[in-house]
Parts: structure tokens; sequence; C-alpha cells
């Protein structure tokens, strides 16, 4: 009888900590999202699009600004989002058919690393050109909330 109360104790013990990370989790995820938002270059319908200077999977560096005068779909994404995944044939389809007529993408990988992103990549073979968000600040600058989020400029 006495292994069965420190077991019930253990287990509500247990239940608490759970409990208690998860509350923590939530309180910065909150916080971060709604009140740390840097909001000095914010995107806004109607105004220029803010620029960004992201390096892609290859160890380059993407700047925004560089590609003015194309139409450009901007893709917020994660491989972890059954959505997004679900959306990037399209996308790839999309990109191969109107490249050459001045259609570009850029898929910002959010919070990934290089080689998961290539990874998922090669698994799924596309070639679209992406660029590593790896700390979510341009996610935040387009007040981004959920992922696929996708902006046609």
């Amino acid at each position: 009888m006495g292994g069965a109360f420190v077991m019930e104790r253990f287990s509500i013990w247990l239940r608490r900590s759970v409990f208690a990370v998860l509350f923590v989790a939530l309180i910065f995820t909150i916080y971060r999202h709604y009140f740390a938002i840097d909001k000095t270059q914010e995107a806004v319908i109607g105004e220029v699009t803010p620029n960004f200077r992201l390096q892609t999977i290859n160890d380059g560096e993407l700047e925004l600004k560089d590609l003015r005068g194309q139409a450009l779909l901007i893709n917020f994404w994660g491989s972890w989002c059954t959505p997004c995944k679900n959306e990037m044939p399209a996308i790839q389809n999309a990109y191969e058919q109107y490249k050459n007529d001045g259609f570009e993408v850029v898929a910002v990988n959010i919070y990934e690393s290089a080689t998961t992103v290539s990874t998922f990549l090669q698994k799924n073979n596309l070639s679209i050109p992406v660029v590593l968000d790896k700390n979510g600040e341009v996610y935040n600058t387009f007040n981004v909330r959920y992922v696929p989020t996708s902006f046609f400029i």
C-alpha cells in the first residue's frame, strides 16, 4: 500500500510539472507574438513591402529589394506543417511555369535549420528559392500568425 501512495504522489507531481511547463510556454508565446514584436518595420497593405535580407539554404543571401519589379509570391512555411507540405507542389508548378515571365517565389522557412529544409526539399523534389528565417524576424514583420501564409506582390 505504501508503493501505491508514492506512485500516486509522483503522478500528481508529474502532472503539475507538465502543466507548469505548458503554462510558461503559452505565456512566452503570447508575449513574443503580441508584445515583443518590433513594429518599426511592419508590413502594411497598400504600402511598400518591408525589405529583408535572409540566408538561403546554400549559405548565400537573398535581399527582397533585389526582386523589385517582378511578380512575387512570398510564402511562409515550415516542413512540420501539413498544409504547407500540401501546397508546395502547386507553388513549385507555378514557379516552373511562370519564372521566365518575371514571376518569382521566395519561400520563407521559419525556425528551422538549413539541413532540415534541404532534406525536405530533396525528399519532395522542390527547387523553389528558399530562405531561412531562423528567429522569426521576417515572420513577425509581416504579421504572420499561422502557416502557411502567402503574400502576392
